[in-house]
């Protein structure tokens, strides 16, 4: 797959992860009016509002729309003094923002086998996905030369985290289509 390709796959990949959130939150909210259990509804639109943002932000980001963003916000950082001595900041904002996206993947884990709260395994997926952006947002040297690398990286994490949540999307459909099934509703 070219490189070209795999941009357009992540995309393709994140808004079907988008869709798929926002259908499991109507069909929560309609299971919750039903008397169903369904408050996760709430939540599977904010997945779906983090998924939809993320494709959209990819393609202005591959149509060109956002070049100079990177220049102009290195040009602010430099004006406020925030450019100079910012490597122990960014090795610490690195660090934490892996430790976190860890600990909600180990949260969503844990919490597969809960069908009401598997929406955290589908959290954990997207905060995979979130915390991989912003560790090469943050531009740290080893990172960045990482990235170069192993460009096809970022192609694998974002359809994994899009994939995941998707997944478990889809298995809460399941789940709430045979309630309401059982429920003869």
């Amino acid at each position: 797959m070219s490189e070209e390709t795999g941009k357009y796959v992540c995309i393709a990949a994140l808004m079907t992860a988008g869709t798929l959130g926002v259908w499991t939150s109507w069909a929560c909210h309609r299971a919750r009016q039903r008397g169903l259990p369904g408050s996760d509804a709430i939540v599977w639109a904010g997945l779906a509002f983090v998924y939809v943002l993320f494709a959209q932000t990819r393609l202005a980001r591959v149509l060109g729309w956002l070049k100079g963003l990177g220049s102009w916000l290195r040009y602010m950082a430099r004006q406020h003094d925030l450019y100079a001595n910012r490597r122990s900041y960014q090795v610490a904002a690195t660090v934490a923002v892996a430790v976190i996206v860890a600990v909600v993947l180990a949260i969503g884990i844990a919490s597969m086998w809960d069908y009401i709260k598997r929406y955290r395994l589908a959290i954990g997926f997207t905060g995979l996905a979130v915390g991989f952006g912003m560790i090469r947002f943050i531009s740290l040297h080893e990172v960045d030369a990482w990235n170069v690398a192993m460009p096809w990286m970022r192609v694998v994490v974002e359809v994994t985290a899009a994939a995941g949540a998707s997944a478990v999307a889809i298995v809460r459909l399941r789940q709430l289509r045979e309630l309401a099934r059982l429920r003869g509703g």
